[in-house]
């Protein structure tokens, strides 16, 4: 479903709890009911949200991966996790990617080759994966020669989070996760024997994180904890970022005012990212699991049962956004959008992927202008990681 938004608005006016029989899920839309509860530790929890639910691939890559990591543990698991890898991705270290994104961004639209005159190509193949790739790639110390099949992987994996993957889906999965731990055993166990041994590291967040497992105090990792810390740090690191670049050309080829007075106004591409995120949420929902029985709304939500956040309708509601199916960068709120959490569950890389769409766009526009359009377009493979599988695109004057 690549447009959503109607039926979001119909669950928030008409039913924003609702329980689907079929699915046995509790679906929030309210901005304020998906805002507060998601930071409500207390009485909504991840519970078995990941972990249970890839308990029956136990002894694949999947489980490994997917089923104990950042997203899907609970205090104070995600807190020492999250502590570790806030630790090492501090504002300092973001800050200074800065020359670096903007020469692989230069890199990159000079290989495209893009005509002043205007012309045609492909955004994510282009600008949208390479950059946020290259960048988490450089920050991971990941090697260059290393890193050609993790799209291939990534794609394989991404739709098991979806509610129902069809078999085909699964056993891709099973696959390409299986493709990822193999990948990451073997390098962590090389820098691991590398810091035994008392010789240097590469420098990255891959180092640090095994530092940071051999360190009592630092709240030591298990080896299952720290594979999986690595692959959400990759694919969270791009995935999300590729689809925000996306959505962002999208948001402003279907509204060329807003093009028009981000070429005027460069100061407006401050608020590009979040108001792209409000819009076109990148991430349309996660889970949580009750702890306790909640009445919302007049509806009883028992303890134990499975709540889904609808971040992408909370992100539309009017009670929260004024004229919310406007695209507007001036809106003065954009940036308490859901779209990065809430919380202790912020995501820890929104300032670098806040980072590298400014410097995609301030780029792209000095080189096509305000005259963005669409050519081809074809939605994403999941429901939950939203934005296109392809998008072919045009500048300059039709």
């Amino acid at each position: 479903m690549d447009d959503p938004y109607p039926a979001y608005q119909q669950l928030r006016d008409h039913s924003p709890v609702h329980f689907h029989p079929d699915l046995g899920l509790y679906f929030l839309s309210r901005y304020a009911d998906v805002s507060a509860l998601g930071r409500d530790q207390r009485r909504m929890i991840r519970g078995t949200s990941l972990s249970g639910l890839f308990e029956e691939y136990r002894g694949t890559g999947l489980q490994e991966i997917l089923g104990d990591n950042l997203f899907g543990v609970d205090e104070p698991t995600h807190g020492r996790l999250k502590r570790l890898v806030t630790r090492t991705f501090v504002r300092s270290r973001v800050e200074a990617l800065v020359p670096r994104i903007e020469e692989i961004c230069g890199q990159l639209l000079d290989e495209a080759e893009l005509a002043p005159s205007g012309g045609r190509f492909d955004l994510i193949g282009t600008l949208g994966y390479p950059l946020p790739f290259q960048v988490i790639c450089e920050l991971l110390g990941i090697d260059p020669g290393d890193r050609e099949p993790f799209l291939d992987w990534t794609r394989k994996v991404l739709p098991i989070v979806d509610p129902l993957p069809d078999p085909g889906q699964v056993r891709a999965a099973v696959d390409g996760a299986g493709s990822f731990v193999g990948y990451f055993t073997a390098l962590v166990g090389e820098r691991r024997r590398a810091l035994r041994a008392g010789r240097d590291l590469p420098p990255g967040l891959v180092s640090d994180l095994v530092r940071a497992a051999e360190d009592e105090d630092g709240g030591r990792l298990s080896g299952p904890e720290l594979i999986s810390l690595c692959f959400t740090l990759l694919v969270a690191g791009f995935e999300n970022v590729t689809n925000l670049v996306s959505n962002a050309w999208r948001a402003l080829a279907e509204n060329p005012e807003q093009a028009e007075a981000l070429c005027k106004e460069p100061e407006l591409l401050h608020n590009l990212p979040d108001e792209v995120l409000r819009y076109y949420s990148t991430t349309q929902y996660n889970t949580r699991q009750t702890t306790e029985d909640l009445t919302l709304h007049g509806v009883r939500i028992p303890a134990g049962a499975t709540v889904v956040l609808l971040r992408g309708a909370a992100n539309r509601d009017g009670r929260q956004f004024p004229d919310p199916d406007r695209f507007d960068l001036r809106r003065t709120n954009s940036a308490t959008h859901t779209g990065f959490g809430e919380g202790a569950t912020l995501c820890t890389g929104a300032a670098l992927s806040r980072l590298e769409v400014r410097i995609a766009f301030r780029e792209l526009l000095r080189r096509c202008g305000p005259g963005l359009r669409i050519s081809r377009f074809e939605a994403g493979p999941t429901k939950l990681f939203w934005g296109p599988r392809v998008l072919e695109v045009e500048y300059g004057t039709p």
